[in-house]
């Protein structure tokens, strides 16, 4: 009996272990806003996108999503850099999650682009990674709009 209970805790503390390395593994990337102010997502997705300008050659520049887009943001952010000059690869569920039985897709060009948006009471915070960069960036909102809280930090 006392070995069966050994046992069960292995068990179970191998299994969290292997629960917080899978969590670890696959990080969810979009928006977590909840009902989302289409005002504030594209003034965000403004802001961004001039950010990406200063840093990035628009004609010479491909961003490869590494997530799929559903959210006003995403969309504002998407719109905003093929207007200005990017290229922009969209995913999908199938590239994310693999085709069974395909062939690896060859290598794409570019640079991958990700993001999360998440919101703690009038502040929100936009992070993105761009290959190995990430950009982060807090905004307020204030009386119907959102404003930068501070300046871009960005960290390779």
């Amino acid at each position: 009996m006392h070995k069966m209970i050994i046992t069960s805790n292995s068990v179970f503390i191998l299994m969290s272990v292997l629960l917080l390395l899978n969590g670890c593994a696959t990080q969810p990337y979009g928006s977590f806003i909840q009902n989302p102010s289409l005002v504030t997502s594209k003034a965000m997705a403004d802001d961004v996108s001039a950010q990406l300008m200063r840093l990035y050659p628009a004609a010479n520049t491909q961003f490869n999503l590494r997530h799929t887009v559903n959210d006003p943001f995403g969309h504002a952010l998407i719109e905003n850099l093929r207007l200005q000059g990017f290229a922009v690869q969209e995913a999908t569920k199938q590239q994310i999650f693999g085709a069974p039985h395909k062939p690896e897709p060859e290598p794409q060009k570019g640079l991958s682009l990700s993001y999360v948006i998440d919101q703690s009471g009038d502040l929100y915070h936009v992070k993105l990674t761009i290959d190995d960069t990430r950009l982060s960036r807090a905004f307020v909102a204030q009386a119907d709009s959102v404003h930068p809280a501070g300046l871009w930090v960005r960290k390779e």
